[in-house]
């Protein structure tokens, strides 16, 4: 009895050994990968100024990755940000990922300046791992924007990089939506919303409370004007009508918090088009007590705006995107249901403790 007792001890020893040389040896496998990813990444960035993590994973891994087929089924989305916004990015990101069809596959531009870091990319591109397979992840160098439209945002230059994006995008990318990072989550899928008529229109957007005021520059009459943290763009349009020169060109007319979104909402009047506030939808509440009902509801827009306070109430606990421009969750504001999705986000994206100890707000009860 026992030496069988001495027999049984000595396969388990031998089993945790063979547990720790197999965990042993994945770590120099995985070690050794990222040491030769991170590697590439920087080649690639530094000589072409954008780089595919995808495709630089799939040359160097022995496993083949999933790819996208059917074009049709793709979605653009466009960021731009600074380094002290990639743990807000990846928030927003993976409400992305997860609401999306099985069937689309998400490619995501991101546009980076000042001293982000390859190793944030790495960071952002874990996404993939935790949260969702079909998923594309490109960055793009925009530091010219440091100079080009320096003063335009007063939050720094993360917030104008996107600006630069539909120029640096390959021609077969024609439609790209542009989402606001960290105040910005998406709820449902955005296959009608990509899939939006945009007409003749170079942006498509949320209306704001600007449209009836006049404008600085083109000194017109606002009948359209959109709120940009979450807009659809028509790429070919965006670089035919050279728009980013125009936003380089006026940059000095405007210098606020908002400032490329009025400068943007400006220059193109026009040529801004409005769709449903369901796609942009700030929260019926500024905190569980405050009802906020904005008092620029149009009657000339019930199309795209509720006509009353049943309607608005239904339309903000059931948007595509919750955009909360209008009580911040890095500050502690917000509806706690959406607070806590947001929550929800930054525990998937696997961020939790990071996000909590550097921006805690986030994740109060």
């Amino acid at each position: 009895m026992k030496r069988n007792q001495n027999i049984y001890k000595i396969l388990f020893l031998n089993f945790l050994i063979l547990i720790y040389i197999s965990n042993f040896f994945e770590w120099r496998i995985d070690s050794k990968f990222n040491s030769i990813f991170i590697k590439k990444i920087n080649e690639i960035y530094s000589q072409d100024g954008v780089v595919n993590l995808n495709e630089i994973e799939e040359k160097i891994n022995i496993k083949k990755l999933k790819t996208y087929i059917n074009k049709s089924n793709e979605i653009n989305i466009g960021i731009g940000i600074d380094r002290k916004y990639t743990l807000q990015a990846m928030m927003t990101l993976a409400s992305v990922m997860d609401t999306q069809k099985s069937e689309k596959w998400i490619r995501f531009h991101i546009a980076i300046v000042e001293d982000f870091q390859i190793s944030d990319m790495v960071k952002i591109y874990s996404l993939r791992k935790n949260v969702r397979n079909e998923s594309e992840f490109n960055f793009y160098n925009t530091s010219k924007v440091e100079k080009d439209l320096i003063g335009l945002n007063t939050k720094g230059s993360g917030i104008v990089a996107r600006l630069l994006l539909p120029n640096l995008l390959p021609n077969d990318i024609n439609k790209l939506l542009f989402l606001d990072p960290g105040d910005s989550l998406v709820i449902k899928d955005l296959t009608e919303l990509f899939n939006w008529d945009m007409k003749n229109n170079i942006i498509v957007g949320v209306p704001d409370s600007v449209i009836g005021k006049k404008s600085i520059i083109t000194k017109q009459i606002y009948k359209s004007y959109v709120n940009i943290g979450s807009c659809l763009v028509n790429v070919t349009l965006y670089k035919s009508d050279n728009v980013y020169e125009k936003l380089v060109k006026y940059k000095a007319y405007y210098h606020s918090h908002c400032g490329e979104q009025d400068l943007l909402n400006d220059i193109l009047i026009g040529k801004i088009g409005m769709y449903p506030i369901k796609f942009g939808h700030i929260s019926p509440f500024k905190n569980d007590e405050k009802l906020l009902f904005p008092n620029y509801f149009k009657k000339n827009l019930t199309s795209l705006f509720p006509i009353n306070i049943t309607e608005y109430l239904i339309s903000g606990y059931t948007p595509f995107i919750i955009h909360q421009w209008n009580s911040k969750w890095h500050k502690g504001f917000g509806l706690t249901i959406f607070r806590r999705i947001a929550q929800y986000y930054i525990r998937y994206a696997g961020i939790w403790e990071e996000m909590c100890k550097i921006y805690p707000l986030y994740c109060i009860k």
